[in-house]
């Protein structure tokens, strides 16, 4: 710091300086130099001038030393009060010079830290190696920086970036200059991120799952060893090529404006391939992709999974749920033919029978009844018996299968509004919007029964009070809708309950390529509406498949 009280300092300074030049006069040789006689006016001025001349230069040394000492100042400031540490260490590895922030570091009073050894600070572990290091610096004058582990006072530890350099004394001899950074806080935040990335990796590469991350290039750029196995090609292979090169060539910009669309909607997707590897193999993929950002770029993440097991087996379940449909769909064709066999077999010889026995009776009632009365009676019984026959054949020939159906579909369903409707007095009608033709009996027998199964369940179920059906034929489809005001129903409730006579009449139509659609809620009533294809498309497969 500068003096107090530079008056006093200038005064002693120049009496100092004066007993110093007093000093080298009186041990100076004698002058012999012959000086040219002046007058006593003459020297008094050259005397005067040379007065002002010293005390000019006087004031500019002074201004100078005040510099000085202002620059010290700043400079002892700038060094104490630096946001690192400065040491200096002399040849013996003491430390001869360190700044207040390196006291600070050490958690050590400043004055402490003066003449001791820097290797204490080291911590046990890494001192033969800092012994070496100092060693070769003073050896070789060089310089040198690394990572190091210190010991504070309280004998707590912290990391520190050490550099230091070594430089000749104007003594001789040589010192080290070494500036110390704390970096502890930056060392556990790389360890935090190292653990951090651990368990990233381990993730990544431990999924059965393949992971890939794509740029906004399309470029792959990052992917783990199950998804090299999947794809069948190296790593190196693979950082070279765009997400859609995975497909065939005629796929290629099918599956780029995919990837782009992706890309800028923000909305990933599920998309199930093939994909064929190079050796010829073809697996079953599922590319699960969601958009991710990392820092201002943008990456498409895709998980993906070889699915070529689980479609196999879909598709073994698929054959087994087909079998049963078309073994269903037999069963029913079988049960239908049966039905009519029997029904045409009850009409044609029971029903003879019974016919002919009605005549036989009629005929003894008129030859023989008038003769005797209770013979009349009795043969009069015996008509009312015969007559509740025929109408049970009739009405087994009509549950078997109706009269009407060998009439075609709307006469059959006609039959069954008049029968309904007779039947729970229920208001039942028929709309016809364009009456199908040329159906064939599987389809009529089909849709029959379903509109059969339908006014049954309303029967059970409903408490409607009136019923439409509609019948209406478009291109390639029968439209057909059962209509009723109902109290409806839940439709989820309904088939986590079981309900077989829903699930019989979409089976129906599944077997013949089309569908049955139940719109429902409670108090709200209940739409069913039956689409099935007029021709054959894929009989006995759904239309979604």
């Amino acid at each position: 710091m500068s003096n107090k009280n530079p008056g006093e300092a200038e005064r002693r300074s120049s009496a100092d300086l004066r007993a110093a030049v007093e000093d080298r006069l009186a041990h100076s040789p004698p002058d012999t130099t012959v000086l040219p006689i002046r007058s006593a006016e003459e020297l008094l001025h050259m005397l005067q001038v040379h007065q002002i001349e010293l005390e000019m230069q006087n004031e500019n040394l002074r201004q100078a030393q005040f510099a000085l000492e202002e620059s010290r100042d700043r400079y002892r400031d700038l060094y104490d009060f630096a946001p690192v540490a400065y040491l200096t260490l002399n040849d013996q590895g003491m430390i001869s010079e360190i700044n207040l922030t390196g006291a600070g570091l050490f958690a050590v009073e400043h004055r402490k830290l003066i003449k001791r050894n820097f290797a204490q600070f080291i911590v046990a572990d890494a001192r033969e190696c800092w012994r070496r290091c100092f060693q070769d610096l003073l050896n070789n004058m060089g310089s040198h920086a690394a990572e190091v582990t210190l010991r504070r006072g309280d004998g707590s530890t912290f990391w520190a970036q050490m550099e230091c350099i070594c430089q000749k004394e104007i003594s001789g001899g040589a010192s080290v200059r070494m500036v110390l950074t704390d970096i502890t806080a930056r060392k556990l935040a790389d360890e935090k991120l190292q653990e951090s990335e651990g368990k990233f990796r381990a993730i990544f590469e431990g999924t059965m799952d393949g992971i890939v991350l794509v740029d906004d290039s399309g470029m792959i750029v990052d992917f783990n060893s199950v998804f090299v196995q999947q794809s069948g090609l190296s790593p190196e292979r693979l950082r070279q090529t765009r997400i859609w090169e995975l497909r065939p060539v005629e796929q290629f910009k099918i599956a780029q404006a995919r990837f782009f669309s992706v890309l800028e909607t923000g909305q990933g997707g599920v998309a199930d391939v093939k994909y064929r590897k190079p050796d010829g193999s073809v697996i079953d993929i599922e590319f699960r992709s969601t958009p991710i950002r990392i820092g201002n770029k943008r990456y498409l993440q895709s998980l993906v999974r070889d699915i070529t097991l689980h479609k196999a087996r879909e598709h073994e379940l698929h054959n087994y749920q087909q079998l049963l449909r078309d073994m269903a769909a037999n069963s029913s064709s079988l049960r239908e033919a049966e039905s009519k066999r029997i029904a045409r077999e009850v009409h044609d010889e029971l029903g003879q029978l019974l016919t002919a026995l009605r005549i036989d009776i009629s005929l003894l009632r008129i030859e023989f009844g008038e003769r005797d009365p209770l013979l009349k009676t009795r043969i009069q019984n015996m008509l009312v018996l015969v007559d509740k026959s025929i109408q049970g054949a009739r009405h087994v020939t009509a549950n078997l299968r109706p009269a009407a159906l060998d009439m075609g579909i709307v006469p059959a369903i006609a039959w069954l509004c008049d029968e309904f409707s007779e039947r729970t007095n229920t208001a039942c009608t028929l709309r016809v919007v364009d009456e199908p033709l040329g159906l064939d009996d599987a389809r009529t027998v089909a849709l029959f029964r379903i509109v059969q199964e339908s006014l049954t369940n309303i029967t059970r179920h409903a408490q409607a009070t009136r019923v439409e059906i509609t019948v209406e034929q478009s291109d390639d489809d029968i439209v057909l809708e059962i209509h009723d005001n109902g109290k409806g129903f839940d439709p989820a409730a309904r088939a986590e309950n079981q309900s077989f006579g829903l699930m019989g009449m979409r089976e129906r139509a599944i077997a013949l390529g089309g569908k049955v659609i139940i719109d429902s809620a409670p108090s709200e009533g209940t739409v069913v509406s039956v689409h099935i294809p007029i021709f054959d498309v894929c009989p006995g497969r759904r239309v979604d498949d």
